[in-house]
């Protein structure tokens, strides 16, 4: 099968681009969106549940959902291909990974016992404030 000289597209010049279509993004409502979540990270932070996995779930989603504005808008990953998508699964697993590895390890320390430890303090706010005197 052949095909006429005059119905065959041109080649491009090497070094020649061309322009990818400008997405409009309106950075003002993101931008504001960013600030009401700082607020409400703000907010949240004065009152805390009695389970200390509502907070750190809470404190998570707020956080998860203000990188992915930034990250997202901010840094035009919305406009990009799959594969930027495909390479962001091993990071995102190997974080997982992280979090649940250290679970037992905060789980199975005794907090009154070790109420000076490098972590505990996160998960028993009176005896780290208590212990914030004593330096």
């Amino acid at each position: 099968m052949t095909t006429s000289a005059a119905s065959r597209l041109p080649e491009q010049p090497h070094g020649h681009t061309e322009p990818t279509p400008h997405h409009h993004v309106k950075y003002v409502m993101i931008f504001t969106m960013l600030v009401i979540l700082t607020a409400v990270t703000f907010l949240v932070s004065f009152y805390r549940f009695n389970n200390e996995l509502i907070n750190v779930l809470l404190a998570l989603i707020v956080a998860t959902t203000k990188a992915s504005l930034v990250a997202m808008f901010f840094m035009h990953l919305k406009f990009e291909g799959k594969l930027i998508y495909a390479l962001l699964l091993v990071p995102v697993a190997l974080s997982i990974m992280l979090v649940f590895a250290l679970i037992p390890d905060i789980f199975m320390t005794d907090p009154v016992r070790n109420a000076h430890s490098s972590s505990m303090h996160l998960f028993n706010p009176i005896t780290a404030f208590f212990h914030g005197f004593g330096k």
